[in-house]
């Protein structure tokens, strides 16, 4: 019995210990559960403010039709319109003084923003409601004030209003909110323009829009809203249109030291926005803008490029600089956008993303100044060819078809900006330096052509790939090459029916036809002898050509016997054609039938 009372007190004791511990464990719960509860809400309030705003800035605006919004701000809206209208009033009554009255208004507009900023900051519905009505009065009362009543001075009403811009995007930074910079960048913007209409000053402008340009553009992962920056571009070339009219106004009557300052420095305000979209593009190809890059990005380079060219030459015509400085400068540019491509080429396997459009925003520049800048077509259209095969040849060594594809249009561009030039300045009458130059690009538009054939780009299944299906592109280089080509056998034929005394325009241009149609003839043939569709379909073009030659033009312009000649080798060139192609579509169907046999 005593062992058994001596057990029994053990146990109880054992109990007793077990249930002292799980009662310090509950209490230890409930209080850990406790200080969970009370610190989760400040943990979620901080983590949201590092979340962007979902569906940009229509999610933003749709919030304010919410049933548990929409009263409290239009009330709130009401006093803060109600406050401006009475500072209005007091100023049109003569109350406060004009200059005195300004400075509240801006002073009230100011205070506003800075409100809405600390009440983003403690989360409240009516944050919104003071950015915004915050910025319209201030781009108002600065307008109004600087325009009617001549209170606030030039450089002063632009300033606050690039303030304005700058407060506003500092509030979307920190707070993860998309409104503030969207109403500061446009109100800064349109403010701007209306300040001085119908004669703005341009010089203030430009930095007005340069920095409307970027504040965007650091803000666009909040905003996520491309249509934005769109706008603001648009609003940018405008205004170089406009002041591009101004200019065409006042140049042919004062020499361009003479002018006012608010339409002078056109071409380095070119050169600043050149700067500022190019240093935009580039942050966004490198995905620095946004996670993933925004089309935007990827065409601005090559319509920054054409834009540039298009003020800048017509700068040149008005007599603002001359061809040569503007070409060595826009070649330099050029050089610059080549070799960020060659960068973003070797920054990634495959190249980078942007390669492509800085590739072919510099060659086009390189195309279109240095005719300007060398003073020569003939040099100038060599090196842009020779660039164009240096470009295949970074592509194959890197895998960019883009790269590949800007080639082929540069090469093409080369020989056919060369032989307009020579079709609408020689005449009928083609010189040697005609014939030397459009016989180098030929050659090297042919050597492209044969290095693009025995270097085949690798497949893939990118929309490049699906544009260059089995590399068609190149035939655009054999199309270049022979149109080069038939301008270098042209003076030849020239000089040939000289020494023949037939030099008449008649003679001539049935010779022309006859060589056109002996070009087609031999491709006709060369593409049946080696089964190859890419010669075929270019001569059948060719011999599109040659009917549009002989039918369009021959039966207008000759008679006697140059038409009947230009039209009995047409002749003879559709039988080859007839024959060709008959032959072609005879072995497509028997192919088959010899594949089953040698399979049986």
């Amino acid at each position: 019995m005593a062992r058994l009372s001596a057990d029994l007190e053990k146990r109880v004791t054992d109990l007793e210990i077990q249930l002292t511990e799980l009662t310090e464990t509950v209490k230890e719960l409930q209080a850990s559960r406790e200080v969970a509860i009370t610190t989760a809400p400040a943990l979620k309030n901080k983590t949201s403010r590092k979340e962007p705003v979902e569906g940009g800035t229509s999610e933003e605006i749709l919030s304010w039709v919410d049933k548990s919004y929409i009263l409290s701000r239009v009330a709130t809206t009401s006093f803060i319109v109600a406050v401006a209208l009475a500072l209005r009033t007091a100023a049109d009554s003569g109350t406060i003084d004009l200059q005195i009255g300004s400075f509240i208004g801006m002073l009230y507009a100011f205070a506003l923003i800075i409100y809405g900023w600390f009440a983003y900051r403690e989360k409240s519905i009516q944050a919104p409601v003071f950015i915004l009505w915050g910025s319209i009065v201030m781009c108002a009362v600065v307008v109004e004030a600087h325009r009617v009543f001549a209170t606030v001075p030039t450089e002063m009403a632009y300033l606050a209003l690039i303030i304005t811009g700058l407060v506003a995007t500092i509030i979307s930074r920190l707070h993860h909110v998309a409104l503030p910079v969207f109403v500061g960048t446009l109100g800064m913007s349109f403010g701007s323009f209306a300040l001085d209409y119908p004669s703005p000053v341009f010089p203030y402008l430009v930095i007005v829009m340069g920095l409307a340009n970027i504040f965007a553009t650091y803000a666009t992962r909040l905003l996520r809203a491309s249509w934005l920056r769109w706008l603001l571009l648009i609003l940018t070339l405008f205004m170089i249109q406009i002041w591009a009219l101004k200019l065409s106004i006042y140049l042919p009557k004062l020499k361009p030291e003479d002018l006012e300052f608010s339409i002078q420095g056109l071409l380095p305000s070119i050169s600043f926005l050149g700067v500022v979209f190019t240093g935009i593009a580039l942050l966004g190809v490198l995905g620095k803008v946004q996670d993933k890059t925004s089309k935007f990005d990827m065409v601005l380079p090559l319509l920054n490029i054409c834009w540039i060219y298009l003020a800048a030459s017509y700068a040149v015509s008005q007599g603002l600089t001359t061809a040569s400085n503007f070409g060595w400068t826009a070649t330099l540019v050029a050089i610059a956008y080549l070799a960020i491509a060659w960068w973003l080429a070797h920054r990634a396997e495959g190249g980078a993303l942007g390669t492509t459009s800085f590739a072919l925003a510099g060659g086009l520049l390189l195309a279109f100044a240095c005719p300007m800048a060398i003073g020569h077509a003939v040099i100038a259209g060599a090196l842009v060819a020779l660039l164009a095969v240096g470009l295949a040849w970074v592509s194959v060594r890197r895998g960019n078809l883009g790269l590949r594809l800007t080639s082929y249009l540069l090469q093409f561009y080369a020989c056919a900006s060369l032989v307009f030039l020579l079709w609408t300045t020689d005449g009928t009458e083609p010189s040697a330096l005609g014939a030397f130059s459009s016989g180098l690009l030929a050659t090297i538009a042919f050597f492209h052509y044969f290095w693009a054939r025995r270097h085949p780009p690798a497949s893939g299944t990118t929309l490049m790939d699906r544009l260059n299906k089995k590399d068609r592109g190149a035939a655009v280089l054999l199309i270049a090459a022979l149109f080069s080509g038939f301008f270098t056998m042209r003076v030849g034929l020239y000089q040939a029916l000289d020494m023949m005394h037939f030099s008449s325009s008649g003679a001539f241009g049935g010779a022309q036809s006859v060589l056109i149609n002996v070009m087609a003839a031999v491709l006709l043939w060369l593409s049946l002898m080696q089964r190859n569709r890419e010669l075929r379909n270019v001569a059948v073009m060719i011999t599109v050509v040659g009917a549009g030659k002989v039918f369009l033009m021959d039966m207008v312009q000759l008679k006697g016997m140059p038409l009947m000649i230009s039209v009995f080798t047409f002749g003879l060139v559709a039988a080859l054609a007839s024959f060709v192609l008959g032959r072609w579509n005879k072995r497509t169907t028997t192919e088959p039938e010899e594949a089953n046999n040698t399979e049986l």
